[in-house]
């Protein structure tokens, strides 16, 4: 079993971003919030947005590994490592977002300062701000001493990122909406907007992680390894009704469909699935935002945004967190977890 303070720590992680979230989404739909929050508008959007989801994503995925099942005597220091790594990461979205949206208050102080939202925005930001700053002091007070020392490359890289970014944010044309008269090339300049303010958050989340939790080897499972280990754990706890999931065990190893699980697998090197996932987040992102643009808003662009985002943040992560191992010869079948798949 985990030890007991990682679960807590755990726990005390998704509280944190599920309060960043709430604070994101007061600031951006609270119409009178909305009307000074400065950072609504791309590329500082685009950072808040995919801050907000990845600090969700990577504290649902710590809470799984510090309650799922492990063998006796299993749990190494990897996977402490993984989920000490992923607070600093979930605190370091936040830290991140908290930055674009100040550098967006400094540049345009006429949107919201001599108005009473104004200062009611930059309370919150403020509070966020401190809430932020102490969830950091809490994670490396209680990692400091099985953290290794930082190399002076890792600092650099940070420091060089986030300047880059905050130049990019401070100077990026404000009118270019208005400066576009073709509406298709106004829709390419939308998109890269967009990729502009995720490739500055995820590269900005990652030199800092590196920093904070230096890489080390890697730990023997993945997160396919972690919804392994709770599907099993839920199909004992079925009992008998566990003979219900076995026609979809059987379905999905099956000739017919056993090639297009191993062309989804991310084990395999492929992009495939992860990219498919992305899309089908875009399109339900599409479906419960049209009702507020039903003229901007579309399906298409969502999913494609979504997509490259996910693909992205992916492509940064998939090694610090240990989402999925690369190994090209192995398939995966369902129900089994990555060393069964050796085995078998």
């Amino acid at each position: 079993m985990m030890p007991a303070r990682y679960k807590v720590n755990a726990c005390i992680a998704l509280a944190f971003a599920v309060v960043f979230y709430l604070f994101w989404q007061v600031c951006k739909q609270q119409p009178a919030l909305a009307q000074v929050a400065t950072f609504t508008e791309d590329p500082y959007d685009a950072v808040g947005s995919f801050g907000v989801l990845f600090a969700l994503f990577t504290a649902l995925l710590s809470v799984i590994r510090a309650f799922r099942p492990y063998q006796p005597d299993k749990v190494g220091d990897g996977q402490q490592v993984l989920l000490t790594r992923a607070a600093y990461l979930i605190c370091l979205s936040a830290a991140v977002t908290l930055g674009a949206d100040i550098v967006a208050m400094l540049r345009y102080p006429a949107v919201w300062l001599g108005f009473s939202a104004g200062y009611t925005l930059a309370a919150l930001v403020g509070a966020m701000a401190l809430l932020t700053a102490l969830m950091g002091w809490r994670i490396h007070h209680t990692a400091r001493q099985s953290r290794p020392p930082s190399t002076q490359q890792h600092w650099t890289r940070a420091i060089v990122i986030s300047l880059v970014g905050a130049i990019i944010c401070a100077l990026y044309p404000q009118n270019w909406r208005q400066n576009t008269p073709v509406e298709g090339l106004w829709m390419v300049f939308i998109l890269f907007t967009i990729v502009v303010g995720m490739l500055i958050f995820f590269a900005s989340v990652w030199a800092w992680g590196l920093v904070l939790s230096p890489p080390r080897e890697a730990p023997d499972e993945d997160f396919i390894d972690d919804l392994a280990a709770l599907y099993h754990w839920f199909k004992t706890r079925l009992g008998p009704l566990s003979l219900v999931l076995a026609p979809f065990e059987k379905a999905f190893g099956s000739p017919l469909l056993h090639p297009i699980v191993n062309w989804v697998n991310p084990r395999k090197n492929r992009w495939y699935g992860i990219a498919l996932i992305g899309i089908l987040i875009g399109v339900a992102l599409a479906l419960g935002e049209t009702h507020l643009h039903p003229r901007i808003v579309l399906i298409e662009v969502f999913a494609g945004v979504s997509g490259v985002g996910i693909v992205i943040g992916y492509a940064f992560f998939v090694k610090p967190l240990a989402l999925a191992r690369i190994d090209p010869k192995r398939s995966l079948a369902p129900g089994m977890s990555g060393k069964e798949n050796n085995r078998a």
